[in-house]
């Protein structure tokens, strides 16, 4: 079956290849985020080249063994080892191929508004389109609902396969950014920062005593933050602060000041500013809305 395929994706012994694909409705090319198709292939030769393809949506392709390269204008020629998902964008022109051996490839090709704002937030980049997350047993599950979905569930394929596109996005950015944990596919030293941002960031910690401790310049932890996880140092201590202090706001009759003093900030007023310009509601309000 499809599913058992792609569960076990590098185990697969014979070349065949199956694809589905759906017309999504009006309705559900307007919802945000719709799926158009889903296959995968697993053969014992060797991927053949593929040129100067234009899509006309997205793309998540997912190499599970085989060892390739791409090219596009963005791009120039970048590597594809085992284990490397590929995102593919709209009309980009681009080419693919194995380098040698046995190749598997699983895909699913996806648009709408919810992918246009990934695209401009950087979640899908077309500079750097490849990530390393291995055989990855999140990413292998995904995949074989996806198929299944598309296989057996009739007009609701195209919005359940949307909740799972959405689900493989998150998913991959989390494995890229160090945000899920995936050996090997991610900056150990941001790691590790946000680790310690994660725990310590309402104590009062400062972005260049964390480089100090990670031993490493702040310049250089600035830089590899902001590229692993699309946040600088700073957006990233703020947004736990923040966190820790809609918590607070709305499960505690805590005053605001000590709410902020709480979540690390030394200044009420500066963190009720803060607030409001970051949620649109100064901390009072955020409390009514939200509270017990």
């Amino acid at each position: 079956m499809p599913r058992a395929a792609a569960r076990n994706p590098s185990q697969e012994p014979l070349p065949r290849r199956v694809d589905w694909y759906e017309q999504p409705s009006a309705a559900q090319l307007n919802v945000g985020l719709w799926v158009s198709a889903v296959g995968f292939q697993h053969a014992d030769l060797p991927r053949g080249v593929l040129k100067n393809r234009v899509l006309h949506s997205y793309g998540a392709l997912w190499i599970t063994r085989g060892r390739g390269c791409y090219e596009s204008a963005p791009t120039g020629r970048v590597e594809l080892p085992p284990g490397s998902l590929l995102w593919l964008f709209p009309e980009i022109p681009h080419a693919y191929h194995s380098v040698d051996g046995p190749w598997a490839e699983q895909w699913v090709l996806f648009g709408g508004e919810l992918a246009e704002t990934w695209r401009l937030q950087g979640v899908l980049n077309p500079g750097q389109p490849v990530v390393a997350v291995g055989v990855e047993a999140r990413v292998a599950d995904l995949y074989a609902k996806l198929q299944e979905t598309f296989e057996r569930s009739g007009p609701l394929a195209v919005p359940l396969a949307a909740a799972l596109v959405h689900q493989l996005v998150v998913t991959v950015h989390g494995i890229a950014t160090g945000l899920l944990e995936s050996p090997g596919a991610a900056d150990a030293t941001v790691t590790r920062a946000l680790q310690v941002i994660e725990s310590e960031a309402c104590g009062g910690l400062r972005p260049d005593d964390l480089a100090a401790r990670l031993h490493v310049g702040y310049s250089t932890l600035r830089r590899r933050f902001r590229r692993q996880t699309g946040y600088t140092l700073k957006e990233y201590v703020l947004r736990v602060q923040l966190k820790r202090a809609k918590r607070l706001l709305a499960l505690t009759a805590r005053p605001v000041t000590e709410v902020a003093l709480e979540a690390g900030f030394e200044d009420p007023l500066y963190f009720s500013k803060v607030f409001h310009r970051r949620e649109g509601v100064p901390p009072t309000a955020f409390r009514a809305q939200h509270g017990r």
